[in-house]
């Protein structure tokens, strides 16, 4: 008799579980920036736009180097790829602004599946080193 509940609770918890991640594997959100996300120093930041004006399904990633101190600004950006056969399949960027010239550097396209979340990270770098980063998530 023990062991019989003992299955009925396994069975019951196994059942919740797959119900629950089957519905957040399918489960769709709608667009949400990360707006300005600075370096922990404040020296670059992000802006991550999930949803471009007039480019349904496009994002825009826009770095900016605002400090002239020998580094560079990097995000660096995951999340599902639109293209994947899995719903799951990452996809991972990486854009960089070297260099405090006065001008932001962008990138738009459809970089990210629609309605999953996307990490966002933002970091100075000098040479190979990442450093003072800073970390959101938003939804493509």
């Amino acid at each position: 008799m023990r062991n019989a509940r003992r299955f009925g609770l396994f069975a019951a918890v196994m059942a919740v579980m797959v119900f629950w991640g089957g519905t957040q594997a399918g489960a769709a959100e709608p667009p949400h920036n990360v707006h300005w996300l600075y370096t922990l120093s404040g020296s670059g930041a992000v802006f991550f736009d999930a949803d471009l004006a007039g480019y349904p399904s496009y994002e825009k990633i826009t770095v900016c180097d605002n400090t002239t101190d020998q580094r560079g600004i990097v995000a660096y950006l995951e999340g599902t790829d639109p293209n994947g056969d899995e719903p799951t399949d990452p996809a991972g960027y990486v854009f960089k602004d070297p260099s405090n010239d006065g001008q932001c550097h962008s990138w738009a396209t459809n970089y990210f599946a629609d309605g999953y979340r996307v990490f966002v990270e933002v970091c100075e770098y000098h040479g190979d080193i990442w450093e003072r980063c800073a970390y959101a998530h938003g939804v493509a």
